[in-house]
């Protein structure tokens, strides 16, 4: 009895009553509609593929028709992510006309990809995404910003949904929860999150096995960019912000992609001093992309938000249509003028 109402109270902090209403409607709206074209934001990251393929599963067990949608596929410092359908990267090769886009992990059309967003009128739309922001669902959105990861989210969802939790949703969304949260290390790992976790992994998924395929994931190649990366790290602000620039002549030349830089930008907020990171990357002669990550109150999402872009209180980033060396002057300016505003 008492390991029954354990697990009562595990499974209710795991889906946040807060949340429920929220969820309910997503989850109806999925039910209620069919022939979905899948998408998330343009470039996938972990939470982004997690929610798509976890959503994939659910619309299968739901014989609902589907097709997943991402421009530059999925990257391949993911492709230990079992994946058995196919992602297609343009509208014209899918099988079927789509009537309704599931929008998952990105709150702005343009974040979908110029030919998506141009697409949006002629689709309906369910948003669920732990962005800032309103949500662009025209059917449903579900729109949590306190959520770590979109598959939280999802998690809700689904279980509003009457979902099975197979081992394969459970592992897709637990691959988001761990990424999403560096791994548990990030304030945004609240008692939820863990409770969430918990649920995924009673219902098999394995955390252990994912940050061991995320973590033991690394060729030689990026082992020397990385090692290349933090020659070129500089503290300023004080030492209070850490800044590495890489321009794409040096990614092209240790022959990495751009992917092979994820995650540095979380090492470069470890130093001691450092209250803000941004990293910033060359993507071709006028444009460049740029991370931000921050300790404790400091909020990088005001800063991104100012650019163009947005995220989170303490990671978030954007593009600038710009040379690196204007983009550069133009984030340190921002930066400092942030550190000062807040106290830093």
């Amino acid at each position: 009895m008492i390991q029954a109402l354990n697990s009562m109270m595990l499974t209710d902090l795991a889906f946040p009553t807060a949340w429920q209403d929220g969820a309910a409607r997503a989850a109806q709206a999925l039910l209620d509609h069919d022939n979905y074209l899948v998408a998330a934001h343009v470039r996938l990251d972990g939470d982004a593929l997690s929610s798509i393929l976890a959503m994939a599963h659910f619309l299968e067990q739901k014989h609902k028709r589907f097709a997943l949608f991402a421009p530059f596929g999925v990257p391949g410092n993911y492709d230990f992510v079992p994946l058995p359908y196919p992602v297609y990267r343009t509208l014209s090769a899918l099988p079927f006309e789509p009537r309704a886009l599931i929008a998952l992990d990105c709150g702005v059309p343009a974040r979908l990809g110029e030919e998506l967003s141009e697409a949006m009128a002629d689709l309906s739309c369910i948003n669920i995404d732990h962005h800032h922001g309103q949500g662009m669902g025209t059917i449903a959105s579900f729109v949590e910003p306190e959520a770590a990861s979109t598959t939280q989210l999802l998690a809700s969802v689904l279980r509003k949904a009457g979902a099975e939790f197979t081992p394969e949703i459970a592992s897709a969304l637990a691959l988001g929860l761990v990424t999403d949260t560096g791994g548990f290390r990030h304030a945004n790992a609240s008692p939820a999150v863990f409770a969430l976790a918990a649920f995924l992994e009673s219902h098999g998924a394995s955390i252990h096995r994912l940050r061991e395929s995320l973590e033991k994931n690394w060729s030689l190649a990026r082992m020397k960019l990385w090692g290349k990366m933090s020659e070129r790290l500089t503290l300023e602000q004080e030492d209070k912000l850490a800044m590495c620039i890489l321009p794409l002549d040096l990614l092209e030349r240790y022959g990495c992609k751009s992917e092979d830089t994820e995650g540095f930008v979380e090492h470069m907020r470890e130093l001691r001093s450092v209250r803000i990171a941004c990293f910033l990357r060359e993507q071709n002669l006028d444009v460049c992309k740029f991370s931000l990550r921050s300790v404790e109150d400091m909020d990088v999402n005001a800063i991104a938000s100012s650019l163009g872009g947005g995220g989170h209180r303490n990671a978030a980033g954007g593009t600038l249509a710009m040379s690196l060396e204007r983009a550069s002057e133009l984030l340190r300016r921002t930066i400092a003028q942030s550190l000062a505003s807040q106290g830093a």
